[in-house]
């Protein structure tokens, strides 16, 4: 009976919650020839936040991600590590978008806020590498319930061993407002808790993902089905 009972779990658990892993890169084509080394690639010590308007998502929707990626493609200024230093990003829904986003932080964050990692990103560094930053805790986003903001503050950052442009979209002949579909808030060394908004503009950036689904009709029924038949011989074991 523990057997048949064993089994059952098995089978309700596999059904209930399948995680389908993906990724999705928002803000491509990079502008080209160009890029931005706040927050990451430079010795920027102040919070940063980047909102991404929803739409971005549709096409997945709901997702648990589990890293962000941030792209070098553009320019090689010859970095040979990653910055060191410490970083805490957090992820949260918010009603911020690219063009309404506040120039105060805490304006735009959201109610569901969580800090997704907190510590170093050093590490050898060759032009092309991609900024992997695998999160310690998941953030899971539903985008029909909003746009979705990165929220970093950066700590004793250093660049001694050069500064790295990460890919950007939104540049636009001096202006930083090419785009629709991200902004952010920035100020490097100034401001505790404002900053400089550039509408239509941000990071490239890359999102690996887990989802869940729900099972179908037809195979809860054949679930339904199986339990009825394992349940019963293990019955039928047991009057015997």
């Amino acid at each position: 009976m523990k057997k048949v009972l064993a089994t059952l779990v098995l089978c309700i658990s596999f059904l209930a919650v399948r995680a389908n892993a993906g990724n999705i890169i928002v803000g491509l084509p990079a502008d080209s020839g160009t890029g931005n080394c706040f927050p990451f690639g430079c010795a920027y010590t102040t919070e940063y936040q980047q909102v991404y308007t929803s739409s971005l998502f549709s096409s997945v929707g709901t997702i648990d991600i589990t890293d962000l990626e941030f792209y070098n493609t553009q320019i090689d200024l010859g970095a040979t590590t990653m910055n060191s230093g410490n970083w805490a990003i957090s992820l949260s829904t918010t009603a911020a978008d690219w063009n309404t986003i506040s120039s105060t932080y805490a304006a735009n964050i959201g109610a569901n806020n969580t800090l997704v990692f907190n510590g170093n990103l050093a590490q050898a560094w060759a032009f092309g590498d991609a900024l992997t930053i695998n999160l310690t805790t998941p953030f899971l986003y539903n985008p029909a319930m909003g746009n979705l903001l990165m929220d970093v503050v950066a700590t004793n950052t250093s660049d001694a061993n050069g500064i790295i442009y990460f890919d950007t979209n939104g540049y636009n002949g001096g202006n930083f407002n090419g785009n629709t579909i991200f902004g952010r808030v920035y100020c490097n060394g100034c401001g505790i808790t404002t900053g400089v908004v550039n509408n239509g503009y941000g990071l490239v950036t890359g999102f690996s993902y887990g989802t869940t689904t729900t099972p179908e009709p037809t195979s809860m029924f054949l679930l339904g089905t199986a339990l009825v038949g394992l349940a019963g011989k293990g019955l039928r074991k047991l009057r015997k």
